[in-house]
C-alpha cells in the first residue's frame, strides 16, 4: 500500500480547519467546522454579486440564479464522479430530509398492504416522514431491531417480501456507527422487486462510495457533515432506469424539456405554449432548487478539496484513528457499542462509561475540561439502548487529540 496523502501533508491540511487550532474537534457527525477552501468561496460568491456579475441577459453571468450558472452543472458533474454515477443520475440538494419527502410523498405510489422495511438504528427523519404514509395510506411498516448495535442480514431479508416497496437504511447510523453493506441490502431488496433509499449523510465523505457496484436505487446526502462543506448543499442520486419510470408529482419549470434556451425572450413569449413540455429525463427531473449560490460555490470547492486529498485516503485514516480509538478507550474500561470490525464501521464511535450519569457528566465536562485546556467537542447520543457518547474521527484528526479525550475521560470514570 502507498503512503497517505493525508498523512504526508496533516499541518496543510489541518490548516483549513483553523478552529482546530483551539478546540479538539471530534464531531463531525454532527456538523463540520468550516474549511478555508469552501469559505472563500462563498465570500467569492457575494463578491461577484457586489461587482454587478449577476445579469442574465443575453446570457447567465456567474452569479445568477444558481440553478442557470455553471457551477451548478460542475457541481453535479464532480459529485456524479465521486459516486461513480453518471451525471444524468445525480442533481443537487439541500438535506435528505426534504428529498426523502419529495420520494414518499410526490415520487412513488402507494396502496393499502404495501410496506416498508425500516429499521431501530435509523435517524428519526425518514422513519417520521414513514410513520405518516403508513397512517395515510394503510401502509405496514416492518421494523427490524439491531443486535448489540448492528442490523443483520438475515434479519433484513425476513421482513422484504413481494409488497415491499421501500427499504430504508442509514448507509452508517448516526447512533452507533454501524456501517450496512450496500450491496447485500440492494441484493435482498431487489430480489422481492423493492427499492432501496439511502441516507448516507453519516457515511458520505468518509468512505468511499459506488453506487453502480452497490446496486442502490436512490441515495441522498449534505454537504455539511463528514463531507465537510457548506450547510445548504448535497446531492441526490437516482438510478437511470427510475428516472425514466418515475413521473414526480412535482414540477418545475425550469427543469422543463423546453427546445433550446428559456423562452423568456422570445417574441411573442406564450406563457402555456411554450412551457407545454415535459420534465427534462435526468436527475434535475426531480431539483428542488433550494440550493443557493454561496453554498453551490463552497460545494464546488468542497468536491475539488476531496479530490486533491483522495477518498480512499480519507476512509484508511477515518478507519485507523477509529481502531486507535477504540483501543484506547477499551483499554481504560470504558464500553464500545459501536461495531470493532473496520468492515462495519469507520470513525463514528459510540461508547459507554458504564453509568448514564458519568456519561452525561463527562459529556458536559468536555465544553470546560480544565483551566487553559482546549474544549472537546463530541456528542451525547443513545438509541435502542447503544450509545450515550459518540466520538468522530475525521481524517484530519490526530492521535494526540484522541489521546486528549482519553486522558480527560479517564480522570472522570
Amino acid at each position: 500500500m502507498g503512503k497517505n496523502y493525508i498523512d504526508q501533508n496533516l499541518n496543510e491540511i489541518r490548516s483549513e480547519f483553523k478552529l482546530t487550532d483551539y478546540w479538539v474537534y471530534l464531531n463531525a457527525g454532527d456538523q463540520m467546522i468550516p474549511g478555508n477552501y469552501w469559505l472563500k468561496a462563498a465570500r467569492d460568491f457575494y463578491n461577484f454579486v457586489e461587482y454587478g456579475r449577476m445579469e442574465d441577459i443575453p446570457n447567465a453571468d456567474i452569479a445568477t440564479h444558481p440553478f442557470l450558472t455553471t457551477a451548478w452543472d460542475e457541481s453535479i458533474t464532480r459529485g456524479a464522479r465521486f459516486i461513480n454515477a453518471d451525471k444524468d443520475e445525480v442533481t443537487n440538494a439541500y438535506r435528505p430530509s426534504i428529498v426523502a419527502n419529495l420520494i414518499m410523498y410526490n415520487m412513488l405510489e402507494w396502496k393499502a398492504g404495501d410496506n416498508i422495511v425500516v429499521n431501530d438504528l435509523s435517524y428519526p427523519s425518514f422513519l417520521y416522514i414513514a410513520q405518516d404514509i403508513s397512517k395515510r395510506y394503510g401502509v405496514e411498516l416492518r421494523f427490524v431491531k439491531h443486535v448489540n448495535g448492528e442490523i443483520l442480514m438475515e434479519d433484513l431479508e425476513a421482513q422484504v417480501d413481494g409488497n415491499t416497496r421501500l427499504v430504508i437504511v442509514d448507509r452508517t447510523t448516526a447512533f452507533c456507527g454501524f456501517t450496512f453493506n450496500m450491496k447485500e441490502v440492494c441484493k435482498i431488496a431487489h430480489a422481492h422487486g423493492a427499492l432501496v433509499l439511502d441516507d448516507a449523510i453519516q457515511a458520505f465523505g468518509a468512505i468511499d462510495i459506488d453506487v453502480k457496484d452497490d446496486d442502490v436505487d436512490m441515495m441522498v446526502t449534505g454537504a455539511y457533515k463528514w463531507q465537510c462543506g457548506p450547510e445548504g448543499a448535497g446531492l441526490f442520486y437516482i438510478k437511470k432506469e427510475l428516472i425514466e419510470k418515475i413521473d414526480p408529482r412535482f414540477r418545475n419549470y425550469i427543469w422543463a424539456q423546453v427546445p433550446g434556451p428559456i423562452p423568456f425572450g422570445v417574441e411573442n413569449h406564450d406563457n402555456m405554449a411554450h412551457w407545454d413540455y415535459p420534465p427534462v429525463n435526468t436527475a434535475n427531473k426531480f431539483s428542488q432548487d433550494i440550493t443557493i449560490g454561496p453554498s453551490l460555490f463552497g460545494w464546488v470547492a468542497t468536491l475539488k478539496f476531496y479530490e486533491k486529498i483522495g477518498i480512499k485516503n480519507v476512509e484508511e485514516r477515518i478507519k485507523r484513528l477509529g481502531t486507535y480509538a477504540i483501543e484506547r478507550l477499551q483499554e481504560i474500561g470504558c464500553t464500545v457499542t459501536s461495531p470493532t470490525d473496520p468492515a462495519k464501521r469507520h470513525g463514528l464511535i459510540t461508547y459507554t462509561s458504564g453509568s448514564y450519569e458519568k456519561d452525561t457528566a463527562f459529556f458536559a465536562s468536555c465544553a470546560a475540561p480544565g483551566r487553559c485546556m482546549k474544549p472537546i467537542k463530541i456528542s451525547l447520543r443513545n438509541l435502542g439502548g447503544v450509545g450515550n457518547l459518540r466520538v468522530c474521527t475525521h481524517f484530519f484528526n490526530t492521535e494526540e487529540e484522541i489521546d486528549y479525550l482519553i486522558e480527560h475521560q479517564k480522570r472522570m470514570l
